[in-house]
């Protein structure tokens, strides 16, 4: 895995990757869907419960995830803030060969302030994301006035080509109204936007992941109920972004060649082949005796040598593994 930072045009804006390495055992994922992180804290901070913990959890679903620790504070306007978002996705965008990300698959998740960023961008973003994750954000320009921010109606703006959007808050979060959501929910409804959206009956403001961590050791940061948000919404992109490709599998057919692909059990049992790999490979004999002793002699016996020697190099002679090959041609 690589991790790396940016830092962006405006000052104290910062980028965090996380980034999937390729793997030849996973050619499947080489291209991967992409999370982008918009933490909370009002427009005046990022809150650290909402950023790391949340990308991390997304990693380890096959996401590449990324933070954008995005303008806040005292006299710095939301736009300002917008515009860190918009350089964000103008960022993958441009870069997304080298991030190993398919950049029409960028979903963005936001919590409170920064839900709102993330609506902000699905509804007046030139880079639009692919799909919206909405964690009790703001919509509504009132809750502006309460932080000395100018904030638009985002509501106003939705249309048909707003994302699809997964909504999730509580009933009775005492610091951003549940209207917020609804309202929005509303709005997408009536422009015909596809969303999914999931209203706890209980539970504070700020939960991030509602897990024991990510509470700040506060009791009231942690809701069983409401963590079952990350896992539906998991459920949601695949649904949206769609899964990583996989195929059926079908049994190799029955060859009777001999080669070094071949399961170990499968030559040392042939009369002919058997001698011969003891005799170029005696180590082999060595190898079984410590799988039997460690009782897996049978995950030894079922895997081919040209695997045995990726395991084992410092045993098993590259080419007298090519003489065997050879000579096994010719049985």
């Amino acid at each position: 895995m690589k991790t790396f930072t940016k830092n962006f045009a405006n000052q104290n804006v910062i980028l965090t990757a996380y980034i999937h390495d390729r793997s030849r055992e996973m050619p499947n994922t080489d291209i991967r869907p992409a999370v982008l992180v918009f933490p909370g804290g009002g427009y005046m901070f990022c809150s650290d419960r909402e950023a790391d913990p949340v990308a991390l959890a997304y990693l380890a679903e096959g996401y590449n995830t990324f933070i954008l620790r995005y303008s806040v504070g005292i006299g710095i306007p939301a736009a300002s803030a917008f515009a860190d978002a918009e350089e964000a996705m103008t960022y993958l965008h441009v870069n997304a060969d080298d991030l190993n990300i398919d950049k029409e698959k960028i979903a963005v998740i936001g919590f409170s302030a920064g839900g709102h960023l993330a609506a902000w961008l699905c509804t007046y973003g030139t880079l639009k994301p692919a799909a919206a994750i909405l964690g009790y954000a703001c919509t509504l320009p009132e809750i502006g006035n309460l932080m000395g921010k100018e904030l638009p109606d985002l509501c106003e703006k939705v249309d048909a080509a707003t994302p699809p959007t997964f909504i999730f808050t509580t009933r009775n979060d005492p610091v951003v109204p549940v209207r917020h959501s609804l309202q929005y929910a509303d709005a997408l409804d009536k422009a015909n936007a596809p969303f999914e959206m999931h209203i706890f009956s209980d539970g504070a403001h700020g939960l991030s992941l509602a897990k024991t961590f990510t509470s700040a050791g506060k009791s009231g940061l942690v809701n069983a109920d409401m963590e079952l948000w990350f896992g539906l919404s998991v459920k949601w992109l695949k649904s949206v972004l769609g899964d990583f490709p996989v195929q059926d599998y079908i049994p190799p057919a029955d060859d009777e060649t001999l080669n070094i692909g071949s399961p170990l059990r499968k030559l040392l049992s042939d009369d002919k082949a058997g001698p011969l790999v003891l005799e170029i490979l005696p180590q082999i004999a060595e190898i079984i005796k410590q799988a039997e002793e460690s009782g897996q002699s049978d995950i030894l016996y079922a895997a081919p040598i040209k695997d045995i020697a990726r395991v084992r190099p410092e045993l098993l002679d590259a080419n007298k593994i090519f003489l065997l090959e050879e000579i096994l041609k010719t049985l």
